[in-house]
């Protein structure tokens, strides 16, 4: 097999994974739930009283709509004390999601230009934000899945995508050379593909470590995956494939934490 004709087979029929957005950081997720706390201070000071004394039926009953406001603080307070590196928050994002889920759905049946509506609108905004980092949208449907890759979680898939794709070089040095159909130079370059998803995987890494934007080299990442899994899925090499298997479930990982389907 000519170089040539391998590059061809890499890349033949893949599409290079393209991020719409960059992933919100741990820091950004503090900064807006602090944020959506000032705004339900905002929206709670604006509400009119009677409003708040009024009550709010719901699946699981009926409740004070001050009571609800307060829960919705609660839920709020809750992410701020269990937001770290290593955990996102996920399970206490979708409960305060969901109390300001109903609050939205009772807020929009009151009359146009009841107090509080423009602080609510402002505050709304934040949370369809927070919930499209969760995977989810606002309001929160009743059956959506709230997750998020957190920094640290984060930082260990792309670790081990390094680790395992230096793994996979390996391999794919050793089945190659079994093999008297590939050419010594084509062997070369299916290494060469895997050693860049090895550099792609500690470029992404730092800039994870760094609270830095990401998603240019998110993005290439998933690309180069693309190219290696379609390179160890058109051959024989079968110590290789489980190889490959192992990374590509890291590389699931990072796919997720930035919102984009894979494979593409």
């Amino acid at each position: 097999m000519t170089r040539a004709a391998l590059m061809v087979a890499i890349v033949a029929g893949l599409s290079s994974p393209v991020l719409a957005a960059d992933r919100l950081t741990d820091r950004d997720v503090k900064g807006l739930i602090t944020r959506i706390e000032q705004g339900r201070d905002k929206f709670d000071d604006e509400l009119d009283g009677k409003l708040k004394d009024s009550v709010l039926r719901q699946p699981t009953g009926e409740v004070n709509v001050k009571d609800v406001l307060n829960d919705f603080q609660k839920s709020i307070d809750r992410v701020e004390e269990r937001l770290n590196p290593e955990y996102a928050a996920s399970a206490e994002v979708a409960t305060l999601l969901r109390r300001a889920s109903g609050i939205d759905a009772f807020f929009r049946q009151q009359p146009p230009g009841t107090k509080g509506e423009s602080e609510w609108n402002r505050l709304a905004s934040d949370l369809k934000v927070l919930a499209v980092a969760y995977g989810a949208d606002f309001p929160l449907s009743a059956d959506a899945t709230v997750r998020r890759i957190g920094d640290g979680e984060l930082v260990t898939a792309v670790s081990q995508v390094a680790a395992t794709s230096d793994q996979l070089k390996k391999s794919l040095d050793n089945d190659l050379k079994k093999d008297p159909a590939v050419s010594k130079e084509a062997r070369q370059a299916a290494i060469a593909e895997s050693e860049q998803l090895t550099k792609d995987a500690k470029a992404l890494r730092d800039r994870v470590k760094d609270a830095k934007p990401s998603s240019a080299e998110a993005s290439k990442l998933l690309a180069q995956a693309s190219k290696v899994q379609g390179f160890v899925a058109s051959h024989q090499v079968p110590a290789s494939a489980a190889a490959w298997k192992a990374t590509a479930g890291h590389v699931q990982v990072v796919a997720t934490a930035y919102g984009t389907p894979w494979p593409r």
